[in-house]
């Protein structure tokens, strides 16, 4: 399947569909509402974001410790009800300047978003990691193009549109997403509690110590002060502008099938550090609204090339491990929402004492700067992206059989499936195998080459590799570069969406 054809799938346009949608909802909501509800209460915002950040986490805990809680329709319904109803207490409140009404409605008015970032995630993971790469960065491009519309048309004035607008994309975006994330929560409802799992095959997991998460929080602080450190609306320049980062990976994922996660990120901490470098600029060059533009113009688009990172890596690592799809997703997104969380009031203390005392606001600034750049020079010096993902390995598939209260009634739940499960099982490995064999004569591997080209299109990884074919370390190491460069692929992911696609066809 090509590139056009993977484009054009049903799937594909369903869930870019959907993650336009919610993007677009919560650019309506941070610039068409909470400016309003900040003229009665400025705490709204934060009190939303921390309160969708708790709620991403009570999704992930309940879907890593008890899946069986995880109904989609019951969840999504609650969720949207919430959602509705915290959208008309604001909207009354801020018409009568009642703070009550808006109290009332702050801790809800992040839920409906919230889980449906949640079920974005997983269904980019039911997507595939190939398909995925293509739909974030169209995704966020054509959120950027309707952002620019309303802006050349002017953003609403009356806040009982953008509130209707804001209720719209959401529901929208759930009719669009609802079928490919009700794939995966459906397979995982009867299937073994990722707790238990992860103790057996823990290399299926991404580990919550893991610098990926420090990444996400730390690069969503950015977004956050890029956030409550806007002063004035962007402007449609500055916006088309912020955009152009995004643009160019799309056009490169259409050229070439895929980019590096590492690409991303190293293309995102460049335009941060600029971002975070304009701020003295603010501070003691005036507040006039060149250097406005410019400051939130690069944050913003640092921001948002990482959060497309950030959903590619869990598109990739939900498609590896769909047992713990959505457990990845709810705490990826929870951290980007802590982050928010933090960074907001972060800037808008800098933009406090900047009118009292520019110099100590001038030393806040560079604190952050040099620990932003701290973080990735030594920090994340030696870690990837793309290894983080190749070194997850799929969850046995008969973990997703449900579980028995003993040895016996596992056996026989295995005994019943097995005829169906044999019979599949020995037509997916023929259409695997033929696959395998098709790339390999394509591309001119060595016999051995095929034998570890096979085994890297299966997920293993190096030391498997090597005590399977008795090979040393650095035997396999080059037989891997090799296969990588008749391939032209950089990552075993590729690699795999290769054989995918081929499969396909």
């Amino acid at each position: 399947m090509d590139t056009t054809e993977r484009i054009a799938a049903p799937a594909t346009l369903r869930v870019c569909a959907a993650l336009t949608l919610a993007l677009l909802s919560s650019f309506i909501v941070n610039s068409m509402l909470f400016p309003n509800v900040a003229l009665v209460m400025p705490l709204t915002r934060e009190i939303s974001t921390y309160c969708g950040a708790a709620f991403s986490i009570a999704v992930a805990v309940a879907a890593y410790v008890r899946p069986s809680l995880m109904r989609e329709g019951v969840w999504s319904a609650a969720c949207l009800a919430s959602t509705v109803g915290a959208a008309v207490l604001l909207y009354i409140g801020v018409l009568t300047n009642n703070t009550t009404l808006l109290l009332l409605g702050a801790p809800f008015g992040g839920l409906g978003s919230a889980w449906l970032a949640v079920l974005t995630g997983i269904g980019l993971a039911n997507l595939g990691a190939a398909r995925a790469m293509l739909a974030v960065p169209a995704g966020f491009v054509l959120e950027y193009a309707f952002r620019c519309g309303l802006m050349a048309l002017g953003l609403p004035s009356s806040m009982g549109l953008a509130t209707v607008a804001f209720v719209a994309a959401l529901v929208a975006s759930y009719l669009f997403i609802r079928h490919d994330a009700r794939a995966i929560l459906e397979s995982i409802h009867d299937s073994t509690a990722p707790t238990v799992l992860n103790i057996t095959s823990p290399s299926s997991y991404v580990s919550f110590s893991s610098l990926a998460f420090v990444s996400v929080l730390l690069f969503n602080i950015a977004c956050g002060f890029a956030l409550g450190g806007a002063n004035s609306t962007p402007s449609v320049a500055g916006t088309l502008i912020s955009f152009i980062p995004v643009t160019i990976v799309l056009v490169i994922v259409v050229a070439k099938g895929s980019i590096s996660t590492d690409a991303l990120y190293r293309g995102s901490t460049l335009l941060i550090f600029a971002g975070f470098l304009t701020t003295p600029l603010l501070l003691f060059g005036g507040a006039d609204s060149f250097n406005m533009q410019a400051h939130g113009t690069l944050l913003s688009a640092g921001s948002d090339l990482f959060n497309v990172l950030m959903y590619c890596f869990i598109a990739a690592v939900g498609a590896r491990n769909k047992l713990g799809a959505v457990s990845v997703s709810a705490s990826f997104l929870a951290t980007q929402w802590l982050g928010i969380g933090i960074g907001a009031p972060v800037a808008q203390f800098v933009n406090g004492i900047s009118t009292s005392n520019a110099t100590v606001a001038a030393w806040v600034t560079m604190a952050i700067t040099f620990a932003f750049v701290a973080y990735n020079y030594v920090g994340m010096r030696n870690y990837s992206f793309a290894e983080t993902i190749e070194g997850i390995t799929p969850a046995h598939t008969e973990s997703l059989m449900k579980n028995a209260s003993d040895e016996e009634g596992t056996a026989q739940l295995a005994e019943e499936a097995e005829p169906a499960k044999g019979l599949q099982q020995k037509s997916d490995d023929t259409a695997f195998e033929t696959a395998c064999a098709t790339v390999a004569e394509k591309h001119r591997l060595t016999a051995r080459e095929t034998e570890v080209f096979e085994l890297l299109a299966r997920g293993r990884t190096s030391p498997i590799i090597q005590e399977k074919l008795v090979l040393s370390h650095n035997t396999v190491k080059t037989h891997v570069r090799h296969i990588y460069a008749k391939l032209d692929v950089h990552s075993q992911q590729e690699l795999i969406s290769m054989v995918e696609e081929t499969t396909e066809n």
